[in-house]
């Protein structure tokens, strides 16, 4: 047992600081970790005070790599994990920083989903079973994933095809005989269903 004698600023880093124990050098921390834990010269120390301050530290590094990340683009619960633990944070501080971001917004797979599917058939439309694809890809529950892409009736999804293949029809042949096999490939990769993708090509050809 020992007792804290001096909490100093690091000269370098001044938001980091140096905290003593009996007079000698013991540990550097961020300066939140030191107001999260309410730290204090005369404090006694002994070593399940410093693993609970280590275990601290390691959480306020996880938390800031989990915004820096986040501050590229939105992600999902699963990426975020992912990226956590490949850093080699333990897992149950992985588990902590998703629950703080969950609780605070900033992680939410709902909003995640349906933003990814908003923002991928407004910038390259593309049907159901490829969104899909790329959420579970993105690790986001099949139930989630499901009601995200809710909003893509039939009739939508055929909008959509028929916007992809009349992109297609501008650059092609119309006397080729390979065309509908073409457009049904290309309407296929991006995921649309086969009868969408018949109704799509048989009104475009049509006209």
């Amino acid at each position: 047992m020992g007792a804290i004698t001096a909490i100093e600023a690091q000269k370098r880093r001044g938001y980091r600081r140096s905290i003593f124990v009996d007079g000698e050098f013991l540990v550097g921390v961020h300066e939140d970790v030191v107001i999260a834990l309410g730290l204090g010269v005369g404090q006694s120390f002994d070593e399940d005070r410093l693993v609970e301050i280590l275990r601290a530290e390691d959480l306020r590094k996880a938390r800031e790599s989990a915004y820096r990340l986040l501050g590229y683009r939105d992600r999902s619960k699963a990426e975020v994990r992912k990226r956590l633990i490949a850093k080699d944070y333990p897992e149950d501080i992985v588990e902590e920083v998703i629950e703080q971001l969950s609780g605070g917004g900033l992680l939410d797979d709902g909003k995640f989903s349906r933003d990814w599917v908003k923002s991928r058939t407004a910038a390259k439309p593309m049907g159901k079973t490829r969104l899909a694809w790329e959420l579970r890809s993105k690790g986001v529950d099949a139930s989630t994933v499901e009601e995200a892409l809710e909003g893509l009736d039939e009739d939508t999804q055929l909008q959509l095809a028929i916007s992809v293949a009349e992109k297609r029809l501008g650059k092609a042949d119309r006397g080729d005989p390979n065309l509908k096999n073409r457009l049904s490939s290309l309407l296929r990769r991006r995921g649309f269903g086969w009868e969408v993708i018949n109704k799509a090509i048989d009104e475009l050809l049509q006209e």
